[in-house]
């Protein structure tokens, strides 16, 4: 019960994340049912181990090498993917100018000795014409302050006007780590079979010790 109601548990809270994480409601239900769908399949991989006399290594074999490899690669490819929708749908290169500028916030200095500061993160109006229309929107400069009049390539939507950022190093890196969370996950799963086998799960008795 307690496996059954962790289960549970997990997936209605995966189903709040990508609820509150995605914008596109068809896009949101998909990421929902795969995040969903991936707690399901470890859950039901897990609970012959739930045996009293199954060694408590062989759980943790399925933790780690069966649930998480299967929810981080899926969560991975979900934020590829939505990143490659979002460079897709803004495919027009148009030129904003930039007025305004001010500081919006800060983000603390990493380096290789720990954190040694706060560098100001700056927020400007920008004005473009897309779709038709002229556009102005207080967005985050990637670049840093500019002065009033600084021009500036975004990417647009060409059906509605609307800018977006681009990410191809996160997609990158998201597709790396979904590769190396595939490489971890097929070999356990289809190793998973030989586990119940080892430990008496489908009908074989454990072998005796010698």
């Amino acid at each position: 019960m307690a496996l059954v109601a962790t289960v549970v548990a997990t997936v209605v809270g995966g189903l709040a994340v990508w609820q509150w994480l995605a914008d596109d409601r068809g896009v949101r239900s998909a990421y929902a049912l795969a995040l969903g769908a991936a707690v399901l399949a470890c859950g039901v991989a897990a609970v012959p181990f739930r045996r009293r006399d199954v060694l408590a290594d062989a759980v943790g074999v399925v933790v780690v090498f069966l649930l998480l490899p299967t929810l981080v690669g899926v969560g991975a490819v979900a934020s590829a993917t939505s990143d490659i929708r979002e460079w897709r749908r803004t495919s027009q290169a148009v030129t904003a100018t930039l007025s305004g500028c001010y500081v919006s916030g800060s983000q603390p200095i990493d380096t290789d000795r720990g954190t040694i500061g706060l560098d100001d993160l700056y927020s400007c109006t920008y004005r473009w014409t897309a779709a038709g229309r002229d556009w102005e929107q207080v967005r985050r400069s990637p670049n840093g302050d500019h002065p009033d009049g600084y021009r500036e390539q975004v990417w647009a939507d060409g059906k509605t006007g609307e800018v977006a950022e681009h990410h191809p190093i996160r997609i990158g890196l998201c597709l790396l780590l979904a590769l190396g969370c595939l490489i971890v996950a097929v070999p356990s799963w289809i190793v998973h079979p030989w586990m119940l086998l080892e430990y008496g799960l489908l009908g074989r008795r454990p072998k005796a010790d010698a």
